[in-house]
């Protein structure tokens, strides 16, 4: 039995403070998992997760076969010679008064022509980084993060460099985020807002030639040509020069006025909102990553700056999460 984690390291958040009062600081990470059948049949029988801090353990969930046949959806747990399965996009939550150091994963699993279970391990290193960049917000108006660091988050069935990303749409003077039935990309309000850079840099990479679509409309998959960076549309990446890179994604086609190894200020105009790559409708994708390249490069854990939530201004980094409305200046400060 071979065990394997997507990423080898995790990458962990931590939210210690937020734009409203929390009963504890939580840590997060997410992962695959993938377990492979060597020289016999293998049936899987149970996994174990145990989070630690060094020698203390910080948490423990223990999955008998039929919450991983849920979780895959299939009754049959039986992995032929030579093949595997993964537990995509697992996610665990614990308090952070001690932080994670690695996670501990058994599985139980019984070969064919044995009476009794075996089992492997693997420890996974975590990881915590430390933001270096201070991120402005970089959107005007008022903006619903409709995806964020929590478990709902959809973003996280890609673990390696979505795990942190965010979607933010534009509310409007209705509180909702397109007119009437929102079957245009002229409903949404998020269409054509300006996208200004959180901070400056150098222009590391550019996509601009993907059409905009319809909202609600699945995408050709040829637009992508096999590029799997293009899923996430016309996007710009911008380097800190501090190995930290934010990722400007579903971009208007046409709209970018920045060039590949163009340097930038903060509050430089990048482009504007559309509804380009694998999207429902008009939205800003951000994320911040260790590299320009989604699904190559690792993401990290981010928090913006010079934003208002539950009338509170904040000029110092903070954690946007799902389902936060933010607010900021029409004109840069």
């Amino acid at each position: 039995m071979i065990l394997e984690s997507r990423p080898p390291v995790v990458v962990a958040a931590q939210y210690a403070e937020m734009p409203f009062p929390i009963l504890q600081p939580m840590q997060e990470v997410a992962f695959d998992l993938g377990v492979t059948a060597t020289d016999r049949p293998l049936e899987l029988r149970g996994v174990v997760f145990q989070g630690y801090n060094e020698h203390q353990l910080i948490f423990e969930q223990q999955w008998p076969a039929r919450i991983v046949a849920q979780r895959l959806a299939t009754a049959d747990l039986t992995i032929a010679p030579g093949t595997g399965i993964a537990l995509r996009g697992l996610h665990f939550m614990a308090p952070a008064y001690e932080l994670l150091t690695h996670i501990d994963v058994t599985v139980i699993a019984r070969a064919a022509g044995r009476d009794v279970d075996a089992q492997h391990s693997l420890q996974i290193p975590v990881r915590f980084h430390e933001q270096k960049t201070d991120l402005h917000f970089p959107l005007r108006g008022a903006w619903w993060a409709i995806q964020g660091a929590d478990w709902s988050d959809r973003h996280k069935q890609e673990v390696f460099s979505q795990t942190y990303a965010t979607d933010f749409v534009r509310l409007g003077p209705d509180n909702r985020f397109f007119r009437g039935a929102g079957m245009t990309l002229e409903d949404h309000y998020s269409w054509d807002q300006p996208v200004y850079a959180t901070a400056g840099g150098k222009v590391a990479a550019v996509i601009y030639d993907m059409p905009d679509l319809t909202p609600g409309a699945p995408p050709d998959p040829h637009i992508f040509r096999g590029d799997p960076r293009r899923l996430l549309g016309n996007a710009v990446a911008i380097s800190h020069g501090n190995g930290e890179f934010s990722y400007y994604g579903a971009l208007q086609q046409a709209s970018l006025v920045v060039n590949e190894g163009q340097m930038i200020r903060r509050g430089a105009l990048l482009g504007r909102v559309g509804n380009s790559g694998m999207t429902p409708g008009p939205h800003l994708h951000f994320h911040l990553a260790e590299g320009p390249n989604p699904f190559i490069d690792q993401g990290l854990p981010m928090r913006f700056s010079h934003f208002e939530a539950g009338g509170q201004w904040f000029d110092q980094l903070m954690t946007i999460p799902t389902r936060m409305i933010v607010i900021a200046p029409v004109a840069e400060e």
